[in-house]
């Protein structure tokens, strides 16, 4: 089965086949032999290692529907791979039933911004800072744990850090969930409300944003509004993303927090023409 042919060929939008040769790349590519070709042998094994996935089951049926498209492409015999797709269709029914049990009503994006500028009205700088960054760049509980420094010559090894400036911040991250396929990522952001936040903490002798890092969990939740989680965030930006049709911002979430769109499309239901 080759995917370059089967990706020129076949008459997909070009957002589908964007999605599909994202897919294809980062958990199919790998069963290819030095042709480029997946041995239809291999099969078996694919569908075995896309069961074993530790994702969502929404990212499991987007893999396997890609390795369908594939076979079905090549002519190939698709009754057992069928009977997989009817398991994991049947869990995600269950999976929805249980999430519409247990939904929590999450604010908007609004809420979070206005919960925002509130914290540095009251001199919370430390949950100012954590806030801004769950907002900002929808970063993972990981990228919270981090170390104010007043040199960029300070930040050194396998570690994230703020090297607080005098009018800007440079946010550093080498400790993240995706760092091995993203590498290290730098951003100097120019904002006066979050430059104060840190010079104001770092003033004080608290270079660490987190005191306790032995659950980030429950230690961020005690600085966000309502005790959201960094995940409850996550769907907040993203649904308002959605609300607004405003897919480009896909993009810049991905680069921020260290995925792919596809990922995002998938995890959270997106309906992106």
């Amino acid at each position: 089965m080759n995917f370059k042919t089967y990706i020129e060929t076949i008459k997909l939008t070009d957002s589908t086949k964007k999605t599909y040769s994202s897919t294809y790349r980062n958990y199919l590519s790998t069963f290819e032999n030095t042709s480029g070709i997946i041995p239809k042998e291999k099969i078996p094994i694919i569908i075995e290692y896309i069961q074993s996935l530790q994702k969502s089951n929404n990212t499991k049926m987007l893999v396997l529907a890609t390795l369908m498209n594939l076979m079905l492409f090549n002519g190939y015999d698709m009754i057992e791979v069928k009977k997989i797709q009817q398991s994991m269709f049947q869990q995600k029914t269950k999976d929805t039933v249980v999430r519409k049990a247990t939904k929590k009503d999450l604010p908007t994006k609004k809420e979070l911004l206005v919960y925002l500028k509130s914290l540095l009205q009251k001199d919370l700088y430390r949950e100012y800072i954590i806030n801004y960054l769950l907002i900002n760049f929808t970063v993972r509980n990981q990228d919270l744990n981090l170390q104010m420094v007043l040199k960029k010559t300070d930040a050194i090894g396998k570690k994230n850090y703020i090297v607080v400036r005098a009018s800007s911040v440079l946010y550093i991250r080498r400790d993240y969930k995706t760092f091995d396929r993203y590498g290290e990522k730098m951003y100097i952001i120019r904002s006066p409300s979050l430059t104060t936040a840190a010079q104001e903490l770092i003033a004080r002798g608290e270079d660490m944003l987190l005191p306790n890092t032995s659950n980030l969990t429950q230690e961020i939740k005690k600085y966000t509004y309502k005790g959201l989680s960094e995940s409850d965030y996550m769907k907040i930006i993203v649904s308002d993303i959605d609300l607004n049709k405003n897919y480009r911002k896909l993009d810049e979430i991905g680069r921020k927090r260290g995925t792919s769109v596809p990922v995002i499309i998938s995890e959270y239901n997106l309906k992106v023409n």
